[in-house]
């Protein structure tokens, strides 16, 4: 996760969101849809983690059907730190175990018991880096998104766009949303009308599009799709719980036009290139955030390159 960098600075730390991205990104199993039914246990072994750290750990109940384990890695790119979901009672679903942090995941399997799946909303390292660990420690199958045979682990089975997952009393329906992330997914629990939304939502602020794997015009459509939802409650991947989902999303969308008007008026004000334009769009903000604005100007201006209002020279940018 990478908030935009107008809420990203209200929060205290560092954070390093590409640290362990290619490690976790690599060729997927084939193995299908029947290991997110419960086969696959009995994992290979996989070297040990970060030892555990200092921080307490502890669980919340947010509601009758979903706990929620922090993991201690705050930063003003994780808010307060990753929220690892334990979703049903008994053997429930364990959506995003987050970093490979001792601690932290001997503290979500002991609240877990026996989950019956660990699942990812997408392969960034502060969601997946300790996925395929935690998945050993818990002798569960491991699952993500999955196009075309790729995927985030090589022990990960894939998971389709509208494939529903179940455990005791608790059901989700997978929601593809792409756009923070190619491999985005969001999961819809069933029983409440609620939305998982990983880094698609926050629960405070608002989320960057990185390019290039974040797709602006991909993400509009996901947020459309969601709000389309109607859900009645959103968990988000980092942040607190929103009650009052549709202003949220409308706001998301509106925040993102905002954005892509200053771009333009930057380069109408004269700035060609992608510092020039942050540094007058984000001039009121710390500047060690100004790289991951760069990242979010990009997609911006490729989405303009690709809706021909836009042309590239070189480094430079200008009006088509």
């Amino acid at each position: 996760h990478l908030p935009d960098a107008q809420d990203a600075r209200v929060a205290g730390g560092t954070g390093d969101h590409e640290r362990g991205l290619r490690r976790c990104c690599v060729a997927a199993d084939d193995a299908g849809a029947s290991a997110i039914r419960g086969g696959g246990r009995g994992r290979a072994r996989v070297p040990a983690g970060r030892p555990q750290t200092a921080r307490a750990v502890t669980a919340v109940r947010l509601s009758p059907l979903v706990r929620v384990v922090l993991a201690p890695n705050p930063s003003p790119y994780t808010l307060e730190g990753t929220n690892t979901y334990l979703i049903g009672e008994r053997d429930p679903i364990v959506l995003d175990p987050g970093p490979d942090d001792t601690g932290h995941l001997e503290r979500v399997l002991e609240e877990a018991g026996t989950p019956s799946v660990v699942i990812l909303s997408h392969r960034h390292p502060d969601h997946a880096e300790g996925a395929e660990r935690f998945a050993d420690m818990a002798r569960a199958p491991l699952a993500a998104y999955a196009s075309t045979g790729s995927s985030v682990c090589a022990t990960a089975a894939a998971i389709a766009d509208g494939q529903r997952i179940s455990t005791n009393g608790a059901t989700i329906t997978a929601m593809y949303t792409p756009g923070h992330a190619h491999d985005h997914l969001s999961f819809v629990l069933e029983e409440e009308q609620a939305m998982f939304t990983g880094d698609h939502v926050l629960g405070r602020g608002t989320t960057v599009i990185a390019y290039p794997d974040g797709d602006l015009v991909a993400y509009l459509k996901s947020l459309d799709r969601a709000r389309a939802a109607h859900p009645k409650r959103l968990y988000p991947g980092h942040g607190p719980v929103v009650e009052d989902p549709d202003p949220v999303l409308a706001y998301y969308k509106e925040h993102r036009l905002e954005r892509e008007q200053q771009v333009l008026d930057a380069i109408d004000a004269g700035d060609a290139t992608v510092p020039e334009m942050v540094k007058r769009i984000y001039s009121d903000y710390d500047v060690s955030l100004h790289a991951a604005a760069a990242l979010s100007v990009m997609a911006h201006l490729h989405k303009l390159l690709d809706e021909g209002i836009l042309k590239q020279e070189g480094d430079a940018w200008r009006r088509a």
